[in-house]
C-alpha cells in the first residue's frame, strides 16, 4: 500500500506524519491563525459611529475563519497525494479540519478518522499514526 499520513493539530502547529515504503517523515507546519487580536483602544465589545452601533467582534472573526481555511489549505497541500488520512490532536480544530476534508470529494474517500487527543511528543505522534493503520490493517 502507498503513503500514509497522520495529521496531529491545534490553532498553533499541525504535524504531518508520513508513512510509506518504510520510512517516517515529519514534517511541522506553522499556523497563520492569530490567538488574540489586541486593537489599540480597544475598549469595548461595539463603538458608536453617528447614529449606528458598530460590532467589531464581527471583524474579528471574519479574519479568524480566513485565517483558518488558510492553515486547513496550507495542510491539505502536504497531505492531498496520500492513500489514506488519520487527524489527530486537542481541541475543536482537528474536528473541523476534518468536516474540511469531508466537504473535498477527493479527499473525502481518503479519511480514515479522527480522534480527539493530547498533547503528545513527536515519538508520540509517530507510535499513534502507527498503530491506528495497523489496527486498520492499511500498513505501508
Amino acid at each position: 500500500m502507498g503513503k500514509m499520513t497522520g495529521v496531529w493539530l491545534d490553532s498553533e502547529k499541525a504535524y504531518v506524519i508520513t508513512l510509506g515504503n518504510g520510512t517516517t517523515a515529519i514534517e511541522e507546519i506553522d499556523s497563520p491563525v492569530e490567538t488574540r487580536v489586541r486593537i489599540e483602544g480597544e475598549k469595548k465589545q461595539y463603538s458608536r459611529v453617528g447614529g449606528m452601533f458598530v460590532n467589531p467582534q464581527k471583524k474579528k472573526t471574519k479574519r479568524h475563519e480566513q485565517q483558518l481555511k488558510k492553515y486547513y489549505n496550507l495542510i491539505i497541500s502536504k497531505v492531498k497525494d496520500a492513500e489514506a488520512i488519520y487527524i489527530f490532536g486537542p481541541s475543536n480544530i482537528p474536528k473541523r479540519f476534518y468536516k474540511e476534508l469531508l466537504q473535498d470529494k477527493h479527499l473525502a474517500p481518503k479519511v480514515a478518522g479522527m480522534e480527539t487527543e493530547g498533547k503528545l511528543t513527536r515519538n508520540q505522534m509517530i507510535a499513534k499514526v502507527k498503530q491506528v493503520f495497523a489496527e486498520r490493517k492499511l500498513t505501508a
